[in-house]
């Protein structure tokens, strides 16, 4: 017969969350998730040893903290760990890292992520943006062949501000100015190639300076650009010396010689909108964070755990 303190045990079992269900399973395993993550992020330093502050490949061990191994640059003098200069930097929980990242691949809002990580609310705002950082950072560099460029608005937010700059404004009210007023929306530009090579700005506005210094050698020559008639795509396709496919959407063209159109951004926009709303509004002050959450999403080969605690693992260059 059991005992009834070990019945009792096995009854709270059923009340576990994922998270701590697989904590239990590791516990019982005899495993020790924290020194299997501190090996890996080491084995970076092994493959391609870097120092964090001089970018010297002449480095060498120089004892231990917390668990970790110190390193000293015989370039500079100083010395780092592993995770010195990249957004894991003096981030405490080492074994809650991974099960974060699973939340933020489920797309959870923060509460829920604290929740099930165990985690105070500022520490996980803190831990989403810090793990943001370098996705962000992550766009398409070179653009060809036949490329669509539009722009989406989202509503200016300054949601967690303690001293906003405006006065509040409830959902459903009306903006105060009609069209694309600086006060109520924020311009998002996104130009995207066939080969969904995506290039994301928030931008103050969509004029041809600004998508001129947003794209400047970012678009191949003699690539095709389609937009809708908006005048600053023109400056742009003969700035750049782009063949310019122009759309008249309002006049019922969407699509030339069956090839040229821009259904291809469109649909991204439609599924970044999708996809943004579980998160009840976004600051804008943050927006460009979300906006590279998603093209990390929207990629299927990115979604497990260990593509995106990868990337964690970079420098943040200076």
């Amino acid at each position: 017969m059991l005992p009834a303190q070990f019945t009792k045990l096995i009854a709270e079992l059923e009340h576990l969350t994922d998270s701590q269900t697989r904590y239990v399973e590791k516990l019982l395993k005899g495993t020790d998730s924290v020194s299997q993550l501190i090996t890996e992020l080491e084995e970076r330093m092994v493959e391609n040893p870097e120092c964090p502050h001089c970018h010297s490949s002449l480095i060498n061990r120089h004892g231990k903290v917390n668990k970790m191994q110190r390193y000293r640059c015989k370039n500079c003098g100083k010395t780092f760990v592993a995770t010195t200069a990249t957004p894991l930097a003096r981030l405490r929980y080492k074994e809650l890292w991974l099960e974060y990242i699973r939340c933020m691949l489920d797309s959870k809002p923060l509460r829920k992520c604290a929740e099930e990580c165990g985690l105070h609310l500022e520490t996980s705002f803190r831990w989403r943006h810090r793990f943001l950082a370098l996705p962000s950072a992550l766009k398409a560099s070179k653009l060809e062949g036949i490329i669509e460029a539009d722009e989406t608005l989202f509503p200016y937010s300054e949601k967690g501000s303690k001293r906003m700059t405006r006065q509040p404004r409830k959902r459903g009210m009306k903006a105060k100015k009609r069209g694309r007023s600086k006060d109520d929306w924020v311009p998002v530009l996104t130009v995207r190639d066939r080969a969904k090579n995506t290039y994301e700005a928030v931008v103050p506005s969509v004029t041809s300076a600004a998508l001129h210094q947003e794209l400047a050698g970012k678009l191949e020559k003699d690539s095709v650009l389609c937009s809708d008639g908006y005048k600053p795509y023109i400056a742009l396709s003969e700035k750049n010396d782009l063949i310019h496919k122009r759309l008249d959407v309002a006049g019922g063209v969407k699509v030339i010689d069956k090839v040229f159109h821009i259904q291809n951004v469109n649909a991204y926009h439609s599924r970044l909108k999708a996809w943004i709303k579980r998160f009840h509004g976004v600051a804008t002050k943050y927006l460009e964070h979300y906006l590279g959450w998603f093209r990390f999403m929207d990629t299927p080969e990115n979604l497990n755990e260990n593509r995106l605690f990868s990337i964690q693992q970079q420098l943040i260059r200076t």
